[in-house]
């Protein structure tokens, strides 16, 4: 009995100083990896290069990555396979294609792993810019059109133009190789007109179009009897609405001016029966320097307007906010003292002989006549 225990406890003490006693190695994390085709354009024209980027995530270490493009095309049919073009691959659109076109990267890391992704872009035989020279019209305005093609298959274009009221008839329509029309409005005039213009060379053709409206609505204007104000004076300012095209006005007007939020909600109102009025706001005395938001709105209309002004200290000066004809005063001034230093130099430099009787070396006087020179 005593040897087994002694025997029982060598053991023990074996296998407490046995290595396989120390703490287990830490459970690697599962090797894991992300790809994400990345490509250098949101859509293209036919004959553009692609450039797709394969960007990889992997965990817990990169690996030793390869890579496999692939092309297809609106079918999902294989159009271009290559092996060695690496993370970046570049890819040259037929001039004859259109349509959707996917690049699809499969990223082998070596270790096992291999992902596959893909994006996809649409492909254009050519696209247009057309732009009105105004937003809205009156009637009996001259509306002009300007427009130009971006293709690589469409490089000489023909134009041809047209002009469709509110019911669709075309009211005016041409040809031309120009990349400019324009079309007077009659009087009176449809409530709405397309501009269509399509660019043609060949079989291949590509159309833009955009639409205008006649003026309406109504426009809040606000004036303000000073650039800016201290704190505790009071705001003057007169609102007054202009109906634009055929838009008529109300009978009443309900006004408002206040301080934008965070300025203490301050605001003064009135009704009136002709569309403008004169409202005065008084600045909270213990406002800061700065400039403030300030809001103008009639309810009637539902116009409103957004303005700022400037706050400046109790007792401070307005001198380097004022403004002459828009041109800050201090600019001006600034500009008064350069012009009068510049006169000033031009007396100086004529004065002195154009600079050169400063630095002329002047030589010795002739002596007195009837004197004898040594």
């Amino acid at each position: 009995m005593h040897a087994l225990a002694i025997a029982v406890a060598l053991v023990a003490v074996v296998c407490l100083l046995s290595p396989a006693s120390a703490a287990p190695p830490p459970i690697q994390p599962m090797a894991a990896m992300t790809v994400t085709v990345v490509l250098n354009k949101a859509a293209y024209l036919s004959g553009d290069t692609a450039t797709a980027t394969a960007v990889v995530y992997r965990t817990p270490a990169p690996g030793n990555y390869t890579y496999t493009w692939t092309v297809r095309d609106g079918f999902f049919r294989v159009v271009n396979t290559t092996t060695t073009a690496g993370a970046t691959f570049t890819y040259v659109i037929p001039l004859t294609y259109t349509g959707l076109q996917y690049f699809e990267a499969t990223v082998n890391d070596g270790q096992g792993l291999i992902i596959t992704s893909r994006s996809s872009a649409t492909v254009s035989r050519a696209v247009m810019s057309l732009r009105l020279d105004r937003g809205d019209f009156s009637p009996g305005d001259t509306i002009a059109a300007s427009y130009s093609v971006s293709s690589h298959v469409i490089l000489q274009p023909t134009y041809d133009y047209e002009v469709d009221d509110i019911t669709g008839t075309i009211v005016y329509s041409g040809n031309t190789n120009g990349t400019f029309f324009s079309y007077t409005t009659r009087n009176p005039a449809s409530r709405t007109y397309v501009f269509r213009v399509t660019a043609r060379q060949g079989a291949n053709s590509t159309t833009s179009q955009v639409s205008i409206s006649q003026t309406s609505g109504v426009i809040l204007g606000v004036i303000f009897d000073k650039a800016a104000y201290g704190p505790g004076e009071v705001i003057r300012a007169h609102l007054g609405v202009v109906p634009r095209g055929s838009s008529a006005l109300p009978i009443q007007f309900t006004w408002v001016l206040a301080f934008g939020p965070g300025f203490g909600g301050s605001s003064v109102s009135a009704i009136t029966t002709v569309p403008e009025v004169d409202l005065s706001l008084p600045v909270p005395s213990n406002l800061g320097s700065g400039d403030i938001l300030m809001i103008a709105q009639e309810s009637s209309t539902g116009t409103f307007t957004y303005r700022t002004v400037h706050i400046g200290a109790a007792g401070s000066s307005t001198f380097w906010i004022t403004d002459v004809g828009g041109v800050p005063l201090y600019a001006v001034l600034l500009g008064l003292l350069v012009f009068l230093l510049l006169v000033a130099v031009l007396g100086l430099w004529r004065r002195t002989g154009g600079g050169l009787r400063m630095f002329r070396r002047r030589g010795t006087p002739p002596p007195p006549s009837g004197e004898n020179v040594p």
